[in-house]
This record gives C-alpha cells, structure tokens and sequence, in this order.
C-alpha cells in the first residue's frame, strides 16, 4: 500500500483500491457472494456481496471479523449463498454441515491477482479512484501493538517515549 501510495503521489496517478474481500467476492458466481477470509487467530473476516450487470462486487454489510460460526449464524436466515475466498477450503465442512441446500462453497481456479486486476480495471473505466491521499486501507481489526496498547501491556520504554512525545 505505501509502495503504491508513494508512486501515485510521485507520477501524480490515481488508484483503484480493491480489498481482499472484494477480490474475494469477484470469483463468485451467482447473485450473492459471502467473502471469508483467514484471519488466522481461529478467525476470518468477512463480508456479504450482491453484484452488479458488470460483476462489480456492492457490499451489503459491513467487513468483520469473527469465528466461522458467528458468520454462519449472521446469515443463517439468506438462502442462494455462495461463500468465497481462501477460508472456504478450511471451513467447507462447516458451511456445508448447516443442512443448506441452497448454500455452495466455491473455489476459485485461479489467482487472486486476477480477481484484483479485473476488478481494478472496471473501477478505473468507471472513474471509482482514489489518489495518494484519500485511498485508506481497510483494517478490520486492530494491530497486535494498538490491542497491547489499549490492554497496558507494553514494555516500560515504550510507554516512556510515549509520555514524553
């Protein structure tokens, strides 16, 4: 993200920011996609998608992260759900042990990279761009330092040079 960041601001270029789960969600077929991706920690993070008449992934919610079966039972009452990403592979039994019929698990065959390219691509012919300045990334949880932080859990010379700056 700073490597691109860096390079818009010195070219004076745009960029079109694609999360993971929006990437996710690309590879998906059919009218609604449920992006998991690993986490790790037990965890994935997630979002729901509908599409557009371009494929253009459209959030639904909010990107969270939870475990697997907090997800399952968020959208336990959608039908027609196929979920998406590089979690399904380790979660497959679980989704498909929920006795949906109309639920599907769906593994890309090929690489993300694509997925971001694409989608990329028809956010710069639909002038959906940021520049150096405005694109964020898209954190879902804190970092491991803001959560040692907020718990009083660093070393004393870091909490030091915190007061003094």
């Amino acid at each position: 993200m700073a490597a691109v960041k860096g390079f818009a601001a010195a070219m004076n270029k745009p960029i079109a920011g694609v999360t993971s789960l929006e990437a996710a969600a690309h590879s998906a077929e059919g009218d609604r996609a449920y992006a998991l991706v690993n986490a790790y920690k037990g965890e994935v993070y997630s979002q729901l998608f509908s599409f557009d008449h371009e494929r253009m992934p459209l959030a639904e919610n909010e990107p969270l992260v939870s475990s697997v079966d907090d997800v399952l039972e968020r959208v336990a009452g959608l039908d027609d759900m196929t979920f998406v990403g590089d979690a399904v592979e380790t979660h497959a039994d679980a989704i498909s042990g929920r006795g949906k019929l109309n639920w599907s698990v769906s593994r890309s065959d090929h690489c993300v990279a694509e997925d971001i390219a694409r989608l990329a691509f028809l956010k710069y012919s639909r002038s959906q761009l940021d520049d150096a300045g405005t694109l964020k990334a898209c954190y879902v949880r804190p970092s491991e330092a803001e959560i040692k932080l907020s718990l009083g859990l660093l070393g004393s010379k870091i909490k030091r040079s915190l007061k003094h700056g």
